[in-house]
């Protein structure tokens, strides 16, 4: 059956899915195609309209950190006869703000069946701090997590992860614009936010991972002390479209660069009928100052696996420091990575340039 036109009708929203924020009546996008002639396929691309809608805030609190949407969709279409064509398109999924490389395919399955939402698979931390690593824990992701010290597990955590879409029943009930599975009430406390910051106290040498598929994922916890320098933690937003720790424990380097606009100020003056000017007195006015910080930080010695990382920080969105107990916003300036290996480099060190996302001195009104 040739298909003639297609309209969806899109939903954004955080919150329960149990549609408290969600009006069935005013969907957030309304878009109508038509097939173009000898096409019978319709496509829209989502992708931007749904990253409009996520806009990740961190303060460094995982608690209060929601990084991701629901999207429901529905599309209904009509034939060649302007007659609808069943059955009706829907769903619903989550969505997060990440991406593919090219190589990667159309639409790849970022999380595949690793519910690890970060790329290393070994993580650096300054011994007595604590390992913050994303997880997908929610629907249809990883179903525990255990601790491992010495070889022996410390403990394990289990999440609600077999809550998933049901698609085995036929029954449905119709209600104005929405359609109700018999299972759709399993979902109904379900929040947006689906990704948890796995940590532990006890110092563990590995987390396990369990995946929804019953196969596990291994990261080995590395703690480092450092003598001579602070160690540094900067956060960012990687593939995955989760906020990712990366702690550089080597030298660190901070510079500011400053600009500034001047004008000529007129200082003659008539003092007891007398024309003259103060020598005190500047004719040169500067004015509109911009004051631009830079950082330069050094990761330390770390495994290959780091080009990835340190790839991922360098086309992230979104990327912040910690300053004096603040949770200061930066962009890295770095723009070229030499990738490195053993074999060529034997030791690993990655130096990358930071610009406070900021203006130094306060221009906000």
């Amino acid at each position: 059956m040739a298909i003639k036109s297609a309209t969806l009708y899109l939903w954004i929203y955080s919150g329960n899915f149990d549609g408290t924020n969600k009006d069935v009546n005013a969907p957030t996008y309304t878009l109508y195609k038509e097939a173009a002639a000898g096409q019978n396929v319709i496509n829209f691309e989502i992708a931007d309209l749904v990253s409009d809608y996520i806009s990740i805030n961190f303060d460094g609190t995982y608690e209060t950190l929601n990084q991701s949407v629901w999207v429901d969709w529905k599309i209904p279409r009509t034939d060649q006869n302007n007659d609808a064509i069943l059955p009706l398109i829907q769903g619903s999924g989550l969505a997060y703000d990440g991406y593919g490389y090219f190589k990667d395919g159309i639409n790849p399955n970022l999380v595949g069946s690793s519910q690890l939402m970060q790329s290393n698979l070994t993580v650096y931390v300054p011994l007595g701090e604590n390992p913050n690593i994303p997880v997908f824990t929610g629907l249809g992701g990883a179903s525990g997590v255990s601790y491992i010290k010495g070889g022996e597990t410390i403990y394990s955590e289990e999440y609600d992860a077999n809550i998933l879409f049901l698609t085995a029943d036929s029954t449905e009930i119709t209600a104005d614009m929405d359609i109700y599975t018999a299972d759709m009430t399993l979902l109904n406390e379900v929040n947006s936010n689906q990704t948890t910051q796995i940590t532990s106290l006890a110092s563990p040498d590995e987390i396990v991972i369990v995946n929804n598929n019953g196969s596990t994922t291994t990261v080995k916890i590395k703690y480092l002390e450092e003598a001579k320098y602070i160690p540094q933690k900067v956060w960012f937003v990687n593939k995955f479209g989760v906020v990712q720790e990366l702690w550089f424990f080597k030298r660190r380097n901070e510079s500011i660069s400053i600009s500034k606009e001047s004008y000529k100020e007129n200082t003659i003056a008539i003092t007891n009928n007398e024309i003259g000017y103060s020598i005190n007195t500047p004719t040169d006015i500067p004015y509109n100052f911009k004051a631009k910080k830079s950082l330069n930080l050094n990761t330390g010695f770390v495994v290959e696996e780091f080009n990835e990382v340190i790839q991922q920080l360098m086309l992230t969105k979104n990327a912040w420091t910690k300053e004096n107990s603040q949770v200061l916003p930066i962009v890295p300036k770095t723009s070229s990575l030499d990738y490195k290996t053993q074999l060529n480099d034997k030791l690993i060190n990655f130096t990358i340039d930071f610009d406070y996302a900021f203006n130094e001195v306060n221009t906000i009104r």
